[in-house]
């Protein structure tokens, strides 16, 4: 690094100003650069005393010591090709904590499940006495709560990996993998590469978990377990071998095992398979950081889901309506679909993120009563879905004119029928209509507030 030359922030937001805001506690001179210099942000960034925007493209080559980017900023944007042209080191948020932190940390990330398995391992950990928080590509961000001698429990995207060379956590999760972000990453091989560098700097003393039911992980653990890590595998499906199991106890009826120790009988309160396996990861993943067995078991069945993730949010007539805004994936979106009791009217859509919608075809065609396609991927997925189930596009561009049109399609279509699910799984972003899931999760539940208003929904039991 340049003696005495500025840290640059490339991108603001949580996790830009997070990091800017715990390199200028630890002495760093902070400068910063943003695609709108007029936002909210850059309006904190200037109270903060870091200055006026930056124009990479002007500023001398050793300007900078060194760049901390914002995972929303593409890897191959032109400002940090020129930085890394220039030698500045251009890193991540989580990265940089991980650096300048001391403190353990547990590196979670995969597909699906990655958010529930952070939260539920803090919760697990805390429950037991650890102290331990929570962070990274969910709220808060990492550099926001990180403080020395307390387990980092992050969650880390694969554009957060993807910055991030030399982390090094003690305990690495990988939950499940599958397709996701190929609009960044370009194709399937690539984007499980970049979540494998999870991986790349465990050794002695630490743990790996890896998940036993999928396949795309199944030559990960070799040398991991060559470098002289500890691989742990976890199986919703009793696979044998797996360190955290579902299986059947000595009295009969599923227990959940870690090691050789029976944790008793499953009372995780959550249904479904793949909330059996992130409850199996994130107690590994505690267990792994020092918690107790026994404090972990008693506290399974206080472990809720998160809001957002298939988040049962009223019921009406017999319908019932699940926020699974999140569920941008298939394979988020083919465990909400399983998880949600038939007949589904299933609204879909925002933008595309390079989703197969053919992977989820026979569970649609099994569960699927109407289809309802919003948003700018609505059209090409209700045409993915012509003749597997009816269908019904929303045109309507404004978010919430298009969410309240298609909770009422999907619940009066359903009513109709003696009711079902309306479920909110996109299989898509919400970038195209709102700014993030958890606004268009808002959206969908003000759509199902106002139509539970009307007086035609409120005579029914």
């Amino acid at each position: 690094m340049t003696a005495g030359a500025p840290l640059l922030v490339y991108g603001l937001g949580r996790s830009g100003l997070a990091a800017g805001r715990l390199a200028a506690r630890q002495g760093w001179t902070v400068r910063w650069t943003d695609r709108d210099p007029t936002s909210p942000d850059a309006a904190v960034a200037r109270r903060e005393g870091w200055g006026e925007a930056v124009d990479v493209a002007a500023a001398a080559d050793d300007a900078f010591a060194i760049c901390i980017a914002a995972p929303g900023v593409p890897w191959d944007h032109p400002d940090l090709v020129t930085l890394r042209a220039r030698g500045v080191e251009t890193i991540g948020e989580i990265e940089w904590v991980a650096r300048t932190v001391d403190a353990p940390l547990i590196g979670i990330t995969g597909t699906a499940g990655k958010g529930t398995v952070t939260r539920w391992t803090d919760d697990l950990l805390r429950a037991a006495g650890v102290d331990a928080v929570a962070g990274g590509n969910l709220d808060p961000a990492l550099a926001a709560v990180a403080a020395p001698d307390r387990w980092l429990v992050t969650e880390i995207s694969s554009f957060q990996l993807e910055r991030s060379p030399t982390l090094h956590p003690r305990v690495a999760v990988v939950t499940v993998l599958g397709r996701d972000h190929l609009d960044r990453h370009g194709d399937l091989a690539t984007y499980h590469a970049v979540k494998r560098r999870l991986l790349t700097h465990l050794g002695p003393g630490d743990v790996a978990i890896l998940n036993a039911d999928d396949p795309y992980q199944a030559d990960w653990g070799a040398p991991v377990a060559a470098a002289g890590a500890e691989v742990r595998t976890v199986s919703a499906a009793g696979a044998a071998g797996a360190y955290a199991r579902r299986a059947p106890g000595p009295r009969g009826g599923a227990h959940l095992w870690l090691g050789t120790r029976d944790l008793g009988p499953d009372t995780l309160a959550v249904p479904g398979r793949p909330a059996r396996a992130n409850a199996l990861a994130a107690l590994a993943a505690a267990e792994a950081a020092g918690a107790d067995p026994a404090a972990l078991a008693a506290h399974l069945p206080h472990l809720r889901g998160l809001p957002g993730r298939h988040e049962r949010v009223a019921e009406a007539c017999g319908v019932a309506f699940v926020d699974d805004s999140i569920a941008t994936r298939e394979l988020a979106v083919h465990a909400a679909l399983e998880a949600a009791p038939a007949p589904v009217a299933w609204i879909v859509g925002g933008r595309d993120k390079g989703a197969d919608p053919t992977a989820l075809t026979p569970l649609a065609a099994e569960k699927v009563a109407l289809l309802v396609a919003v948003g700018e991927a609505g059209p090409a997925l209700a045409a993915a879905f012509d003749g597997v189930c009816a269908t019904h596009r929303v045109a309507a561009t404004d978010g919430d004119a298009a969410m309240a049109e298609a909770v009422r399609v999907g619940a009066d279509h359903l009513r109709a029928r003696g009711g079902g699910t309306v479920l909110l799984a996109p299989l898509a972003s919400s970038f195209d209509q709102f700014p993030n899931y958890r606004a268009r999760g808002d959206a969908f539940r003000a759509a199902v507030d106002a139509l539970l208003a009307e007086a035609a929904w409120t005579g029914c039991s």
